[in-house]
């Protein structure tokens, strides 16, 4: 069975730790008694009956999706430990319960429920019975992991207005520079060129059919999964690339950088609905905090820079008059390269994945 990879695989996933627990909850009047308990549950929920989980009809569908998704196309050790991660949430919210009531659990997959701002980064959304409402954001990893803070792309963030006000051209530097230095040295034919070898139709990648051929070519020809290889050298020039011009952008404005912080990191801060930060390890959970958001506002220089030992990581020093603080950032593949489906590693052209991973100890 081919399982799913990738964006697909990530989204479902994540469904599973944030739509699994508001349906149990919304449904139930006691916690589960393990995670077994909540994997029936929802194997045999009935998505036809109405639950507060979903804003509207269009997220109850893709909820609906996403269910079956989880049990027919996740590797099933992957879809055991995220079934438990969910059970850790489900936990979550009958202890919060206790301290403040909750009516039910709204998912923000795609809408917000009414009197939240659509730009929250919550997961989920806790309403309580004395009209309060929580934003949850969710994480699932190791006890002692750093679990990304932002999820976006390379591509994305250089198109972001704040940055393209500083350098309008920054996105095509970089195309011109990973052309350049990966994909020139890529056997394909004449008419694959620095301006074809990918377009960018509104904001998504349409790759030159001739030169998705050439990256399955060259990756076949360096033996394929073997790493070390050619194919392998040529990613992590591209991850290099990326990071460098991630770099530049960065460095060039502390306002601008500052306002990207601000609104795409998520960021554990005082708002309107307030947004708290969870983690599941196994089936538990712990709070996250962050002391990001309180020194954001004082920050007057920065710094971003490689670290020159690794592939895919790079730091970006916040410094105020007194104080430094280092924000670990992640660029990379989040797939492998696949014949079929060519678009892991150098298959991923200006769309290598972007995380902020948390402050660094």
């Amino acid at each position: 069975m081919a399982y799913l990879q990738g964006m697909e695989q990530t989204t479902v996933t994540a469904t599973m730790t944030e739509l699994f627990p508001a349906l149990w909850f919304n449904t139930k009047n006691s916690k589960p008694t393990n995670s077994k308990e909540l994997e029936n549950f929802i194997y045999d929920y009935d998505n036809s009956k109405s639950n507060k989980a979903y804003v509207d009809d269009k997220d109850k569908k893709q909820g609906e999706k996403f269910i079956t998704l989880a049990f027919s196309k996740i590797e099933p050790r992957m879809k055991e430990e995220k079934i438990q991660n969910a059970y850790a949430i489900t936990k979550y919210l009958y202890d919060t319960h206790a301290e403040n009531p909750i009516s039910y659990v709204v998912w923000g997959y795609r809408k917000k429920p009414k009197g939240v701002p659509d730009n929250h980064s919550g997961d989920v959304f806790l309403m309580h019975t004395n009209k309060e409402i929580t934003g949850v954001s969710l994480k699932a990893g190791g006890e002692k992991t750093m679990e990304p803070k932002l999820n976006t792309y390379v591509g994305t963030t250089l198109r972001q207005p704040y940055y393209k006000e500083i350098d309008s051209q920054a996105e095509t530097k970089l195309k011109n520079r990973l052309w350049e230095e990966v994909y020139s040295k890529i056997k394909t034919p004449k008419s694959v060129t620095k301006s074809n070898y990918y377009e960018v139709q509104n904001e998504r990648q349409k790759p030159h059919p001739d030169m998705v051929a050439g990256l399955v070519a060259f990756w076949t020809r360096s033996g394929g999964d073997k790493t070390n290889n050619a194919f392998d050298k040529a990613y992590q020039v591209m991850a290099k690339v990326c990071r460098e011009e991630l770099v530049k952008i960065v460095n060039k404005n502390v306002k601008a950088t500052k306002e990207w912080i601000r609104k795409e990191f998520r960021l554990q801060k005082e708002q309107k609905v307030p947004l708290l930060l969870i983690k599941a390890v196994k089936e538990n959970y712990m709070e996250l905090g962050d002391p990001l958001p309180n020194f954001l506002p004082k920050v007057t220089k920065i710094k971003a820079y490689l670290n020159t030992n690794s592939v895919q990581e790079w730091f970006i020093d916040l410094m105020s008059k007194n104080k430094k603080l280092t924000l670990k950032m992640v660029i990379r593949s989040d797939s492998g390269f696949r014949p079929e489906k060519p678009k892991g590693k150098i298959g991923k052209f200006n769309m290598l994945k972007l995380q902020y991973k948390g402050v660094t100890k």
